[in-house]
């Protein structure tokens, strides 16, 4: 798989990443229920249910914007700001999302969190060659 192939995978994948958060704000309490994080975030935005779907749009947004950075990585549009940096800040997010993942699943396996916690470590490789040089 060359470097250039494994950006773009990367990429795409944040994309749909991005949209699978926006179509879950269709739904977003079974969305929470199913990952069983429902009580964690019912906590942290303490009562204030709009919060939960500003928190969506803006992860959405975020994954988006990383799509962007891998495709700037690959050359496939202009280079973007700080995309060594933002590549890096990727592979690191998305391993420590993974690590964290399979640690869940060791006390409590379920295959959704398996599966949620392969795709980042996916990402994460897809991601490591935008850590080199990637514009002269």
């Amino acid at each position: 798989m060359t470097n250039q192939f494994k950006l773009r995978t990367g990429a795409a994948l944040h994309f749909i990443i991005a949209i699978g958060h926006l179509v879950c704000l269709l739904f977003l309490d079974l969305a929470f229920e199913a990952y069983g994080i429902k009580e964690t975030m019912q906590k942290m935005v303490m009562g204030n249910e709009w919060m939960l779907y500003a928190i969506t749009v803006a992860l959405a947004v975020a994954f988006g914007v990383a799509g962007f950075y891998g495709l700037s990585a690959s050359r496939d549009i202009r280079r973007l700001p700080f995309t060594r940096l933002v590549c890096a800040a990727v592979v690191m997010l998305f391993s420590a999302r993974s690590i964290l993942g399979f640690g869940t699943c060791i006390a409590d396996f379920r295959w959704l969190q398996f599966i949620s916690s392969l795709i980042p470590a996916f990402v994460a490789y897809c991601y490591w060659p935008g850590m080199k040089n990637t514009h002269s």
